[in-house]
């Protein structure tokens, strides 16, 4: 998985950098690679019940360590257990900065490490749902940011968020993710991809989030039955929810549309361009979210998108077309605004792909948005940002 920043490029000051996050998330794993192909000495703290699948690059050093769960009859135990195998592994490892993407449980466990300065990128679902539901989640999230160094965020709808939980506005920082231009670009179709689906002579909708609660793939099914029958729904299995993909494909079955709902297995990130480039148009409707990287991935390449209407989504579509913003779990708008995009004339569909690359050219090119996270990392860790050719022993 390459980030589009070359091993050869000067660095900066090289850091011990230590992350927690999900291992397997394509989105952590682009993050971290960048720095590692920047030179910096990169290490990935995973928990023990937590697989890795194939592709982590092997310059990225893993460290074990037994996690927080808060479930369970004995959850102070369980914090005691993780505190010490948490602060044991950041010693093994000795980092300048300790990086947490997402707050629960692992800007937690960043907190609980004692090790300063780290800093927790917030995510989006772990500030709007899950502080919500829980009390606990709640009382150790507030107790996270307060105590961070940095907090970032990538979306104002985030920002607040952050700070009625507890982040100290001064420590917050807007940090977007970006999109490697290189490998997300506007290009042909693709032949191969549409062949191996079944998809020849069919108009593509492509749905990639994940098949699980937040991200509303019902509704898009239910929109799918008010679209003419020549539509085809794409989704992914990849990270789903299996008892929601089976309850997906049982809802298509009910409505006559099985074979018009195409759900594919094993899709690599190398993929996802090819899988953009299928489609007439995208859809992201979840019912909450901040910046989204599928957002941003398919403005990239081009493409015609369908969203609900968020705040964190305005920032990004409000001006680019707003008529493409849809409430949440509205199966006549969805539907609706399916069609319009589709029934667009090529020319009026070439000229808002044009405006969508430009925003994203504008506003999140990869390699400058992590290029400042280097900064920020520079800046907390006190070091010099002098250039110098990356280590070679």
């Amino acid at each position: 998985m390459s980030s589009g920043v070359s091993p050869e490029a000067e660095v900066v000051d090289r850091l011990r950098l230590a992350f927690l996050g999900d291992v397997n998330s394509a989105h952590l794993r682009r993050w971290v690679t960048f720095f590692a192909e920047r030179g910096h000495h990169v290490v990935l703290l995973v928990g023990t019940n937590q697989s890795i699948l194939p592709g982590l690059p092997a310059s990225i050093t893993v460290e074990r360590f037994r996690p927080f769960s808060a479930r369970g009859r004995f959850p102070p135990a369980s914090f005691v257990r993780a505190r010490w195998s948490v602060r044991r592994a950041m010693a093994r490892c000795r980092p300048d900065i300790v990086n947490a993407h997402f707050m629960n449980p692992h800007g937690w466990h960043a907190w609980m490490s004692g090790r300063h300065p780290y800093v927790v990128t917030l995510w989006g679902s772990d500030v709007f749902i899950a502080p919500r539901l829980h009390r606990v989640v709640a009382r150790l999230g507030r107790i996270t940011l307060r105590a961070a160094d940095m907090v970032m965020v990538n979306s104002e709808a985030l920002r607040r968020g952050a700070v009625e939980i507890g982040a100290p506005p001064e420590r917050i920082e807007m940090v977007q993710w970006g999109v490697d231009l290189t490998r997300f670009t506007p290009g042909p179709d693709p032949v191969e991809l549409r062949a191996r689906l079944g998809l020849n002579g069919r108009r593509v909708v492509f749905s990639p989030r994940a098949i699980a609660p937040l991200y509303r793939q019902g509704i898009v099914v239910q929109a799918l039955a008010q679209l003419p029958s020549d539509v085809t729904v794409v989704m992914l299995r990849h990270r789903s929810d299996a008892a929601m993909v089976a309850a997906v494909e049982a809802q298509a079955e009910s409505l006559g549309l099985a074979d018009r709902l195409v759900v594919v297995s094993d899709v690599e990130d190398a993929e996802m361009p090819a899988f953009l480039r299928l489609a007439d148009v995208v859809v992201s409707i979840p019912a909450s979210d901040s910046t989204s990287a599928s957002i941003l991935e398919a403005l990239a390449c081009g493409c015609q998108i369908v969203a609900a209407d968020l705040i964190s989504v305005r920032e990004w579509l409000g001006e680019l077309e707003p008529r493409s913003l849809v409430p949440v779990d509205d199966v006549d708008a969805t539907a609706a605004a399916i069609a319009r995009a589709l029934g667009r004339g090529a020319a009026e569909r070439a000229a808002l792909g044009r405006r969508a690359r430009e925003i994203v050219e504008e506003r999140a090119d990869q390699a400058k948005c992590l290029g400042r996270v280097e900064t920020l990392y520079l800046t907390l860790a006190g070091r010099s940002q002098t250039a110098h050719g990356p280590d070679r022993s």
